[in-house]
């Protein structure tokens, strides 16, 4: 990659950060997050698709025809425990709920939660983080 897209990516971010903040109503933090998490992210430094010759506007529309989608509809009940799992993991490792959750999606934590909700449920929140370290660990190797 050329010193020109070097230094052109990181402008072209932030300026589509400021637009998804002004379009979605959210913050600048916000915003990052939902550009990072994005697949056309890591698609804006393929030198040979030049993304980052795209105005905000288009940049913005191929992040939202890429955007992730639910792939299944998670029930209350089961959302509410996998945020409750995210928080205290969070707290008892002295991170942000940020850091938590980015940790829980590389990981596929977020999924084992979810997936696994049925028996977790159960259990005592000691052991349910206790679980989903070792998870963690696992899939970090």
């Amino acid at each position: 990659m050329g010193v020109y897209e070097e230094n052109i990516i990181p402008i072209k971010i932030a300026h589509l950060a400021e637009y998804v903040s002004q379009v979605k109503r959210i913050s600048l933090d916000d915003a990052l997050v939902y550009i990072y998490v994005n697949p056309m992210y890591e698609r804006l430094y393929d030198e040979n698709a030049k993304w980052w010759y795209l105005s905000t506007e288009a940049l913005y529309e191929e992040f939202e025809l890429r955007r992730p989608r639910q792939q299944k509809a998670v029930p209350k009940e089961v959302f509410e425990f996998y945020v409750y799992c995210l928080e205290n993991y969070a707290t008892r490792k002295q991170i942000s709920g940020m850091r938590a959750w980015t940790l829980f999606k590389e990981t596929g934590a977020d999924e084992y939660v979810i997936d696994n909700y049925d028996w977790l449920h159960t259990q005592g929140m000691e052991y349910v983080l206790d679980d989903i370290q070792r998870y963690i660990n696992k899939r970090k190797r």
